[in-house]
């Protein structure tokens, strides 16, 4: 084929082809090979992929003690499209997903036991790196909890972690902050920074704008949206509607991004509904305006539905009280009690515990460390999985 076409024809193709079948033409030539993991071609695959309309999400459930990884389509019909193979193994009864960005989830074994195991993995090609342990570790330092974020440097086309600890045995001081760049392979104490928020245990993070965010809080005693900016590698904040700033412990404040704006959903253990407010401005505490409010009282009394992720279309994906997928969608009017809701035909558990693992978060299919040797694993991983259940 690349006799008789001019190369740049030849990459205009490959560049519309899977990443799973790109995989198998790196074995047809020598020159196909170069050409496949150049790290022009992998970013120039991305972008394509990432133009696509029929974009996925990516569903992590826990199932008979197994972790289940499965695209679906990012619409109102959540229809399937494959399933992922897992190949690590856990000493939790899952991993955590500290996020996904360009095709590689960040995951962390740190769920319920603390481990130093953080890994980079790409399930589409099978690829995957397991970070150095970090500079703070648990035998060394005694008792504390972690934050992690993840997500892409643009400007240096890097892909960084952030790593902020809490130690028990230095209460009142600022916590550790680490961060990782893929491209030196080392962490780096940005603890100079002194972070003075306290990000909420087990807070989701969403990364968009070239930043991380979590919901967090400062010693005054009030909410906002902590902020790292991978690119100039500094904190800020980002104010929260009035209305959510307070700390009520019975609500629960999550945050996802939604046709790339930052997206904050807001649900009470003690009640029956939810309400999701987006910032269609990015940086601009005046641009919050509220997407959704949904009340489940109108589909079962005393029923909860826990908000996840909210598709292209609007409607909101959460985990109904019996374990089953729901999507809620509403009339149109933010102020609204929503119009509608369907079962998108995912099963679970009705178990406390099942419900804390479903998963979702948005995912595009890439070549991203295909180019890369030092550290991945060929096996997609699998060499990780044995390590950790010998130790």
């Amino acid at each position: 084929m690349a006799c008789y076409l001019p190369e740049i024809i030849v990459a205009n193709i490959l560049h519309r082809l899977p990443a799973k079948t790109l995989l198998r033409c790196t074995a047809v030539s020598k020159h196909w090979y170069s050409l496949i993991t150049s790290p022009q071609f992998i970013s120039s695959h991305l972008n394509f992929s990432a133009a696509r309309e029929d974009r996925a999400v990516l569903l992590r459930r826990c199932v008979h003690n197994s972790e289940r990884y499965d695209l679906y389509k990012d619409d109102h019909s959540f229809a399937s499209l494959r399933s992922l193979e897992f190949p690590f193994w856990s000493i939790n009864s899952c991993f955590t997903i500290v996020g996904s960005c360009n095709g590689l989830l960040c995951l962390s074994d740190d769920r319920v036991y603390l481990t130093s195991t953080i890994i980079l993995w790409n399930p589409c090609i099978r690829r995957s790196i397991r970070l150095p342990n970090p500079n703070l570790v648990s035998n060394s330092f005694g008792t504390f909890i972690q934050c992690l974020g993840f997500g892409f440097d643009s400007v240096s086309s890097d892909y960084k972690v952030i790593r902020i600890t809490y130690t028990y045995c230095f209460i009142g001081e600022y916590p550790r902050v680490e961060l990782y760049r893929l491209s030196g392979g080392v962490w780096e104490d940005l603890s100079y920074l002194r972070f003075g928020y306290v990000i909420h245990n087990r807070s989701r993070q969403a990364f968009v704008g070239g930043a991380v965010h979590w919901v967090a809080c400062l010693p005054e005693g009030y909410d906002l949206i902590a902020v790292f900016d991978l690119r100039c590698e500094t904190f800020r904040e980002i104010m929260l509607p009035d209305s959510l700033m307070d700390k009520e412990p019975t609500r629960t404040k999550e945050l996802v991004v939604f046709g790339g704006c930052l997206t904050v959903f807001l649900w009470n253990v003690e009640e029956s509904g939810f309400v999701v407010w987006m910032m269609k401005e990015y940086g601009v505490a005046d641009s919050w305006s509220k997407h959704l409010r949904f009340d489940c009282h109108v589909y079962g009394g005393g029923r909860r539905v826990r908000p996840l992720w909210v598709t292209r279309c609007g409607g909101v994906v959460g985990v109904w009280q019996d374990g089953c997928l729901v999507c809620c969608y509403s009339d149109g009017d933010g102020d609204g009690d929503g119009s509608g809701m369907k079962r998108l035909g995912v099963k679970g558990s009705r178990s406390e515990e099942y419900r804390r693992t479903v998963h979702i978060d948005g995912y595009v299919e890439s070549l991203v460390l295909l180019n890369r040797s030092s550290g991945s694993d060929d096996n997609g991983g699998k060499n990780i999985g044995r390590a950790q259940r010998s130790s």
